[in-house]
């Protein structure tokens, strides 16, 4: 089993370091997730609030760092460590200037950085933007398509539903070809079925074993054929309590990496981490 840190919600003196001595310890990748603004009050339920007990997870108080800068930060303090994003709210973004990021954190973390994609979640978040809430997944599918035009033909041209691009430059491409890694999330029938047909992995928040398992099933039921199965990763609640004995169960789910915060305090982080990779045996 591989084991990744959050970095959310440590503050901007504290995210480096952590990642930093990750990198050191031997864990896998370290995980920041994104969100553009957030409203004091909303009527959006947060989709993960069983899995996280008395905690308040997501609120409105919360740091939300430039994901995109922040991991390129994180990328010259670093050396092995992946960098993943837990998740894009990609159709938020537009799709130009998405790409630009994408491709920037890839070439300066060489090859590191995983592209977490979601669809979102908050609907308040999206009328705040003025972006359309119920076409959000139908965008993102566009989208997807029009980065992977934008990163590996030399002079693109593109014409969807919602973006029209005229024959065009775009430089630097990514050094991932023909695109990162693609990290999806979601539990719905049509998020499955995108993370199996273009995804590389599959990222769930708050889910236990039994669960997991059951969208692994549908992930693999889903997968056309010749397509390699996807790594599979898990968000554990900071209230989680990690021992041999549920990491057998992830494992045997199918998990291939868990995703921990085995702290209360982000002061306290980097102690906690170091104590948690000796439990676990984690090396480098």
């Amino acid at each position: 089993m591989k084991f990744g840190v959050s970095l959310f919600p440590l503050r901007h003196g504290q995210l480096a370091d952590v990642a930093c001595a990750a990198d050191e310890l031997g864990y896998d990748a370290v995980f920041l997730g994104e969100h553009v603004i957030s409203p004091v009050e909303m009527e959006t339920r947060y989709p993960y609030a069983a899995s996280t007990g008395d905690s308040p997870a997501y609120h409105a108080g919360l740091p939300f760092f430039d994901p995109y800068a922040a991991l390129s930060f994180v990328a010259g303090r670093t050396t092995q460590i992946k960098l993943c994003l837990s998740l894009s709210i990609v159709p938020l973004h537009d799709p130009f200037h998405l790409a630009r990021s994408v491709a920037t954190i890839d070439l300066f973390s060489e090859q590191r950085f995983l592209f977490g994609v979601g669809v979102g979640w908050l609907k308040e978040e999206f009328d705040i933007l003025g972006m359309g809430w119920q076409d959000r997944g139908r965008r993102l599918d566009e989208v997807l398509d029009l980065l992977e035009v934008l990163w590996t033909e030399p002079e693109p041209e593109f014409a969807g539903e919602f973006y029209r691009l005229p024959r065009s430059m775009m430089e630097p491409k990514p050094l991932s070809q023909p695109h990162p890694p693609y990290i999806f999330g979601g539990t719905t029938k049509a998020a499955v079925r995108r993370a199996a047909v273009r995804g590389d992995g599959w990222f769930g928040v708050g889910v236990d074993p039994e669960a997991t398992a059951s969208v692994v099933e549908e992930l693999d039921a889903a997968r056309p054929a010749g397509r390699a199965p996807l790594e599979i990763t898990v968000g554990l609640s900071p209230n989680a309590i990690v021992d041999d004995e549920l990491v057998d169960r992830f494992r045997h789910a199918g998990v291939h990496r868990l995703v921990v915060r085995p702290w209360q305090k982000g002061r306290d982080a980097a102690t906690h981490i170091e104590r948690f990779a000796e439990r676990m045996g984690i090396s480098r």
